[in-house]
């Protein structure tokens, strides 16, 4: 289970509030998800970069969520007709712990009415990247997408309200390696198939 380490972090840049119209804490503390890298569970801690974005209206488009192919679903998330609109980014300097994170508030700007719920995605990358765009020529480039309906609250409350959880945000988001960055086998990996090399040359030579 994820533990809730978090050093170092500072707030996402915030969207104008005069043109917000939902609040969400982006903070996965009391969500069921966490940052994993490769698989679900192995949460990452480390430099770290993310993305916020969202969407008007309550459908999460085809092709978002795809784990496998996180280039695929991060051209999903900014192209065609269902892109999303980007309302926020980690600095440079962002680090998480175990696969938690804690960046301030953003202002989900398509929630509509304000305070309405709201297609939030998020988008993640390793140590390996500045930004996502730099991704594929960095070695070792890990990034994920996920995407999910969330709760937003309505920023115009006095006194200003409490925003909203993250709660849509139930499950890991997996980074897994993008395009011309495959997965570099553990040493043990390498070992093992060293070995199997080696009984393979011994058993060609005795027949």
């Amino acid at each position: 289970m994820k533990k809730l380490a978090l050093t170092g972090f500072a707030t996402l840049a915030l969207a104008a509030a005069a043109f917000a119209q939902g609040l969400v804490a982006i903070d996965d503390s009391a969500s069921g998800g966490g940052i994993a890298d490769l698989k679900a569970g192995s949460y990452y801690s480390g430099p770290f970069g993310m993305e916020v974005w969202d969407l008007a209206g309550s459908t999460i488009p085809t092709g978002i969520n795809n784990a496998t192919d996180p280039g695929a679903a991060y051209t999903a998330l900014t192209t065609g007709a269902n892109k999303f609109t980007q309302v926020a980014l980690s600095p440079n300097t962002a680090t998480i712990a175990n696969g938690t994170f804690s960046f301030g508030t953003a202002n989900m700007l398509l929630a509509s009415p304000a305070g309405a719920n709201v297609v939030m995605a998020l988008a993640v990358w390793n140590n390996s990247m500045a930004t996502w765009a730099t991704g594929t020529a960095v070695s070792g480039a890990h990034a994920g997408v996920l995407a999910f309906i969330n709760p937003t609250v309505n920023p115009a409350g006095s006194p200003p309200p409490t925003p909203a959880a993250l709660s849509g945000f139930a499950s890991d988001l997996v980074m897994s390696p993008l395009s011309g960055t495959p997965i570099i086998p553990e040493p043990g990996t390498l070992a093992l198939a060293g070995l199997g090399l080696a009984s393979l040359l011994i058993f060609r030579r005795r027949k």
